[in-house]
Parts: C-alpha cells; sequence; structure tokens
C-alpha cells in the first residue's frame, strides 16, 4: 500500500489549518472593517464583546484620572480630591453611553475613538468618501493581537490608538479592549 499521497495530502490539510489559524486575526480584522464600512451593524456585533471593551475602556479611564490627581501636586487640595471623586462617578456612566456599536463602528471606519457628530453631519471636513484606514497587527502572544492605524507614508503605526482583538475558541477574535493614547 502507498501511502505518500495519503502523507502529502495530510500535510497539506494540516499546513492550510495552520496557516488559516496563523491568519485568522487578519481576516477578522478584515471582516470587521468590511462590516463597519457597509454599516452592517449584526456582522460587526459578532465580532465585539462589549462588556469587555467597556470595563477595559473604565479602567483606562480611571486610572488616567488617578494619575493627573497624582502629577497635579493637588493631592491635599480638597477641590481636587472632590473633582476627582465627581469625575470617577462619571466615569461608569459616560462609558457605558458611550460605547455603542455605532461608535465602535465609526472608530473602525475612521482609526480614531471620537464622539458620534449630530446627525447630518457625518463627514464635517466636506469630503465625499470617507477615508481609507489601514490597519497593522502587532500579535501578543498567541491569543492577543493589537490593531492600530497607519497613515500612507509613515513608518511607525498611531500608538495613541489601537483595537485589542483576543482569540475565541480555534480561529474566532473578537475586539475586548479599545487602548488610547498609548496605553499599556
Amino acid at each position: 500500500m502507498n501511502t505518500k499521497p495519503l502523507v502529502a495530502a495530510l500535510a497539506i490539510a494540516g499546513a492550510g489549518i495552520g496557516g488559516y489559524w496563523y491568519y485568522s486575526p487578519y481576516l477578522s480584522i478584515q471582516a470587521m472593517r468590511d462590516a463597519a464600512q457597509a454599516k452592517d451593524a449584526d456582522a460587526f456585533n459578532d465580532r465585539v464583546d462589549y462588556p469587555k471593551v467597556r470595563e477595559n475602556l473604565k479602567a483606562q479611564l480611571s486610572a488616567k484620572m488617578v494619575d493627573s490627581l497624582g502629577t497635579t501636586g493637588n493631592a491635599d487640595n480638597g477641590f481636587a480630591a472632590l473633582g476627582a471623586m465627581l469625575g470617577m462617578a462619571m466615569i461608569n456612566p459616560m462609558v457605558d453611553a458611550f460605547v455603542s456599536p455605532e461608535m465602535v463602528m465609526r472608530s473602525m471606519q475612521q482609526g480614531d475613538f471620537k464622539p458620534v457628530p449630530p446627525l447630518g453631519q457625518d463627514n464635517p471636513t466636506g469630503e465625499t468618501e470617507p477615508k481609507k484606514v489601514e490597519w497593522t497587527l502587532e500579535r501578543k502572544g498567541t491569543n492577543k493581537v493589537i490593531a492600530r492605524t497607519q497613515e500612507p507614508g509613515q513608518k511607525e503605526p498611531n500608538q495613541n490608538f489601537g483595537l485589542v482583538l483576543e482569540r475565541y475558541g480555534f480561529a474566532d477574535w473578537k475586539l475586548t479592549e479599545i487602548r488610547l493614547n498609548a496605553a499599556k
């Protein structure tokens, strides 16, 4: 019995499965980008873990608030402490309201995390077509990638904004974090 064809077929199948596994985050980010461009919320939402995104964004903003309180030198100032407490109390409802499917899709389209403009002002710069955003992926182990925007002609991707995707299952990826201002 000649087993060479069987071994070759298994090797090709194994290489195909391994290639799919390795390139699955690229395929996922492309599918998210296509769904965002087509404004297909259902397809986009299948690839986003909104509770994790909200929780991670709340943690980032809380840490920034604590850092800014410590760097102002007014830690002993009662008004600064009151302002920090009010700010911390506002973070949770603000993030819950701000992180919506429309907002995350807009971030994917534009490569930035900004508030949604009022109705009728989707394109305030007067551009007729939205800018094309190029995404680069940085692997952080086997189960996490960070997608960052990169402008044409730039050597380095934008470190002030990133989308973190985590592996769910064999080759399924979901957005779990939005990183702002070079958060680690």
